[in-house]
């Protein structure tokens, strides 16, 4: 999914890049609507876009949260350089 101002989950247009969340530890932009429906962690729907996102910028996939989803958000370990 292209990013500019789409979430990069839902693909919905969100008309401006200020009504998106940036999620620097995927480096990518999700809407409010799939930023609060990740609050226990995304849906397993949304890991192909992650997983996609991750892998386009070299980026570690974290390990899943309590909840058997990957975190919201996460911070990488220190010592890998982004």
């Amino acid at each position: 999914m292209t990013q500019g101002s789409c979430c990069a989950l839902c693909g919905k247009d969100s008309g401006a890049s200020q009504d998106l969340t940036k999620l620097p530890s995927y480096r990518i932009l999700v809407c409010q609507s799939c930023w609060d429906n990740a609050h226990l962690g995304w849906p397993e729907a949304a890991e192909p876009a992650l997983f996609q996102a991750l892998a386009a910028q070299g980026l570690l996939i974290p390990d899943r949260n309590d909840n058997g989803r990957l975190p919201r958000d996460y911070a990488p370990p220190a010592d890998f350089a982004l």
